[in-house]
């Protein structure tokens, strides 16, 4: 294989290993396309559309509703986050096909909603 590699020319062998390289690692690094939200937007509109449907729950209203109560709520969400639903529900379905970025914003969606509850305690006391 030495002798085959005789006749070329150095640069352009380093060349196409360092194309080669370089292709490989971006194929492989799967970008999020423009469009969807970061983990962390994610984090702040699924925290506003938790609180929401709290508020909803509490209300104590038969099924149908707190779903007609809870939409109003939920536009109200997306305006104060200044966020599309489209946006957020394309977004959403890009995260469901990637468990792995999913838990990491649930874990943080978890972790916000208990800082959240120990401030408020806190600041009860």
């Amino acid at each position: 294989m030495l002798n085959a590699l005789k006749g070329l020319n150095i640069t352009v062998v380093l060349r196409f290993v360092w194309f080669a390289a370089f292709l490989f690692v971006f194929s492989c690094s799967e970008k999020k396309p423009e469009g969807v939200l970061t983990k962390k937007e994610m984090v702040k509109v699924l925290m506003e559309v938790y609180l929401a449907e709290d508020k909803v729950s509490r209300l104590s209203l038969k099924p149908d509703s707190s779903k007609k109560v809870f939409a109003v709520f939920k536009d109200k969400v997306f305006d104060k986050v200044a966020v599309k639903d489209s946006l957020f529900d394309a977004s959403f379905d890009y995260y469901m096909n990637r468990p792995k970025d999913m838990e990491t914003i649930y874990t943080a969606l978890v972790d916000s909603l208990n800082l959240r509850e120990q401030r408020s305690s806190f600041s009860k006391e």
